[in-house]
C-alpha cells in the first residue's frame, strides 16, 4: 500500500488536518528495548517525583494528564510541528471524519505557528463563513479565553460543541486595529474538496481544491474535464490553505494533466530516493495552460501537486512560500485507543528539492495584501469583470493574467 501523506499545523477545530491513516506494524520487542534507551530514565524520574511532592495543584496531577503531556513533549521534541503527532483517541475520531469531509464544528483550518492561531482556510458554507471569518484572521479569543500559546488540543476542545450551540471569537484582522467579536453557531460541515468558476471577464477557469480527501482526485478531474468542454483557455489551481490529505488523490489530480513523468522523490533514513511515478494514460489534457497558486498554508500533498507540474514543465507556480511538510506518514494506534502519526519516510520534488521545514517556492513570488479577502469560485459567480479587477486578490488576478498569457 502506498504510504500515505499527511497535512500539516492545523489545529483540530472544526476542520482540522486531512490524512491517511494506514495501520503501522507494532514494534519489536527489540525496538522497544532500543527506544527505552533513548531517554534518561532516571531524570525522568526525578522530575515526576518533584512534580508530586511539590507542586500546588495536586488535583491536575493526574496519570492520563501527564501520560498525555509526556507523549505529545516527546513528539513535539523531534521538530516536525504539526505533522509528525499525537492524536487522543477523541482527535483520532475526529481526524477520521475530516478525512471524509464531514465534521461538526465552525470550518476553519489553522495554522499555529504563530503565538496565536490563524485562520489559513475558510470553508464555503460553513458556519465560520456565514459569519464572516476569512482566510488571515486571528483568534484572539474563545468565550473571552485568551488562545495565544494554548496547546491545540486544548483550542480544538474550546471551539468544538454541540451543533446548534454557540461559540463567541475575539478576531483580531490584519490592518485593523481593533479586536471584532464574532458569534459562530456550531454546526454539521460538509467539505466539498473540489470547486471551480471562470474568472470574471477571461476564459480561464480557476479551480479550488480545499484539501486532498476521499474523492478529492476524481472531483479534481471532473471538473478538469467540465473546464476543457466549456472551451476554457487556461486553468488556475488554486491550492492556497489547502493542508493536504491523501497521497493516492494527489496522485490522481496530477495525473489529469501529466501523461507520463515522476510525480515526487520519496526517501527513508538512511535509504537513496526513489522514484514516485504517475500513471501514464490517464491524462485529460497536456496541453492546456495551468498556473498554480499557492501561500504559506499550502502544504503536504497540495506541495506535491504544485512541484509535480512545476518540474514536469507543465506549470507555472506563483504566489507565497509553502508550508514545507516534506515527511510521509504512518499512524499506529496505541493501546487506549489514541494514536501516533509518524513521519517514516521523506519526500523530495522531482527534481530532488527538499521542502520539509523549508517550503516550496513559488516560480514568482506575489503576495496578498494586507488584510485583503481571498476569493473563491463562489465568489467570482457574482462578480462582473471590473469588480474582479478591482478586487484586492492581487495573487489570483496575476494567475489568471499568467494563464490568459500562456495561452
Amino acid at each position: 500500500m502506498m504510504p500515505v501523506m499527511l497535512s500539516t499545523t492545523i489545529a483540530r477545530l472544526a476542520l482540522a488536518t486531512t490524512l491517511t491513516l494506514t495501520p503501522f506494524a507494532p514494534a519489536s520487542a527489540a525496538a522497544s528495548e532500543q527506544e527505552e534507551t533513548l531517554l534518561d530514565e532516571e531524570l525522568i524520574a526525578e522530575a515526576i517525583e518533584l512534580l508530586q511532592e511539590r507542586y500546588v495543584d495536586d488535583d491536575v496531577l493526574t496519570t492520563e494528564r501527564l501520560t498525555v503531556g509526556a507523549i505529545r513533549g516527546l513528539v513535539e521534541a523531534l521538530g516536525d510541528d504539526g505533522h509528525t503527532q499525537y492524536l487522543t483517541e477523541e482527535e483520532y475520531k475526529i481526524e477520521q471524519e475530516v478525512l471524509q469531509g464531514r465534521v461538526a464544528g465552525i470550518g476553519v483550518v489553522l495554522d499555529q505557528r504563530s503565538a496565536a492561531p490563524e485562520v489559513i482556510a475558510v470553508i464555503d458554507g460553513s458556519p465560520a463563513h456565514r459569519a464572516g471569518l476569512r482566510a488571515g484572521d486571528i483568534i484572539a479569543t474563545v468565550d473571552g479565553q485568551e488562545t495565544a500559546r494554548l496547546p491545540d488540543g486544548e483550542l480544538a476542545d474550546l471551539v468544538r460543541g454541540e451543533p446548534g450551540t454557540l461559540v463567541r471569537l475575539g478576531i483580531e484582522r490584519p490592518g485593523s486595529t481593533e479586536r471584532e467579536v464574532f458569534d459562530v453557531f456550531r454546526g454539521e460541515v460538509e467539505i466539498d474538496p473540489v470547486d471551480w468558476a471562470m474568472a470574471p471577464g477571461s476564459d480561464v477557469a480557476v479551480i479550488r481544491i480545499v484539501q486532498f480527501s476521499v474523492g478529492a482526485g476524481h472531483q479534481l478531474r471532473e471538473a478538469v474535464e467540465e473546464v476543457v468542454a466549456t472551451g476554457a483557455s487556461g486553468v488556475v489551481l488554486d491550492l492556497r490553505g489547502n493542508p493536504g490529505g491523501l497521497v493516492v488523490e494527489t496522485l490522481n489530480a496530477v495525473s489529469a494533466f501529466l501523461d507520463e513523468g515522476v510525480a515526487f522523490l520519496e526517501r527513508g533514513r538512511d535509504e537513496p530516493a526513489e522514484p514516485v511515478r504517475i500513471d501514464p494514460g490517464r491524462a485529460i489534457d497536456t496541453e492546456i495552460p495551468v498556473v498554480v497558486l499557492v501561500d504559506y498554508g499550502t502544504a503536504s500533498s497540495g506541495e506535491i501537486l504544485a512541484a509535480a507540474l512545476r518540474d514536469n514543465g507543465r506549470a507555472t507556480v506563483i504566489g507565497e512560500q509553502t508550508f514545507g511538510t516534506g515527511t510521509i506518514l504512518n499512524t499506529h494506534r496505541l493501546r487506549d485507543g489514541s494514536a501516533m502519526r509518524l513521519g517514516v519516510r521523506e519526500w523530495l520534488t522531482p527534481e530532488g528539492e527538499a521542502v520539509f521545514r523549508v517550503g516550496l517556492t513559488p516560480d514568482e513570488l506575489v503576495q496578498m495584501p494586507l488584510g485583503a479577502f481571498r476569493l473563491g469560485p463562489g465568489d467570482l459567480l457574482g462578480l462582473t469583470p471590473v469588480e474582479f479587477e478591482d478586487s484586492d486578490d492581487v495573487p489570483l488576478r496575476r494567475a489568471v493574467r499568467l494563464a490568459e498569457a500562456e495561452d
